[in-house]
């Protein structure tokens, strides 16, 4: 087994949040490495079934974890929220994760929910995480070996340790408008339109932009230029949200690429923020930076 570093990751992996599909390869067959697939997919647009998809074909030893379901709070299913420590550690543990295990997370560039479970990993204290970089549809496409076989592993003692520093409230929210605290909206230009207004003071940094044609995440000279431009790559602390929590967490991942890894995520985002008939809105399009 690789040696885990005190920083809670492995000895020898590559610096930052992504691991490459070279890494994972080498690392497949580590005890102390886990595999999530966390496909999902966002109806209408797209009517696969994360489920489905992961029975045809999953990277070896890989096991699926839903974001909206397995890791998400059954008392607000409306919101899709994230769930509570004890339930999010019964599904580490229950997939073989522990304490001990580095993470790698992966999606097939739909939406970002491979993000999303490596910001709930490191919300829950477990910095040993990391997202597969260019995901399933890289592996596939150099060739790499995939198989339909479910896996299984031992129960795990996950321990969550709540970082209350990549977690924001709604009133947390509330309070941080019309302070210093940069304010990043993550949703694509459809999805801003279609819903009709922001966060009063933000600016839009998609993380799911930052990809390129083949899945890949810009690398970090690119990532901090885009986010410069963006007028988002700022010293001030940073809350990114976007409609239902999974864009935002993209851009957080788009944050750590560019080196700044604390970036805290408003979970509920744009889908709670408008329950609140109190919260301010700016009605037209969130300002480009």
């Amino acid at each position: 087994m690789t040696a885990m570093s005190r920083s809670g990751k492995l000895d020898g992996m590559p610096d930052g949040p992504l691991v490459s599909t070279e890494w994972l390869a080498d690392h497949l067959d580590d005890p102390g490495v886990r595999v999530v697939d966390c496909r999902w997919y966002l109806r209408p647009f797209d009517m696969r079934n994360g489920d489905d998809e992961y029975a045809k074909a999953h990277i070896p030893g890989a096991v699926h974890a839903r974001w909206d379901t397995d890791l998400a709070d059954p008392e607000r299913p409306d919101l899709w929220m994230l769930a509570g420590p004890d339930r999010f550690a019964d599904a580490m543990a229950s997939r073989g994760i522990g304490d001990d295990t580095f993470v790698v997370t992966y999606d097939d560039q739909h939406v970002t929910v491979a993000a999303r479970v490596w910001w709930a990993l490191r919300v829950y204290g477990h910095a040993g995480v990391a997202v597969l970089d260019g995901g399933i549809n890289k592996w596939q496409a150099e060739g790499r070996s995939t198989t339909s076989a479910v896996s299984s592993y031992p129960r795990a003692r996950f321990t969550p340790r709540f970082n209350p520093d990549l977690y924001t409230t709604h009133q947390q929210m509330r309070a941080a408008v019309g302070t210093s605290t940069r304010l990043v909206d993550g949703r694509m230009a459809g999805a801003r339109q279609q819903d009709g207004g922001a966060i009063p003071g933000s600016i839009v940094a998609p993380g799911i932009e930052f990809t390129g044609p083949d899945g890949t995440w810009a690398k970090p000279g690119e990532a901090r230029r885009r986010l410069a431009t963006a007028g988002a790559c700022a010293p001030e602390p940073t809350i990114a949200y976007c409609r239902g929590g999974v864009g935002a967490c993209g851009t957080a991942l788009a944050y750590a690429i560019a080196g700044h890894d604390d970036v805290a995520v408003y979970d509920g985002s744009w889908t709670e923020w408008i329950t609140d008939p109190d919260a301010p809105q700016a009605l037209d399009e969130a300002p480009q930076g």
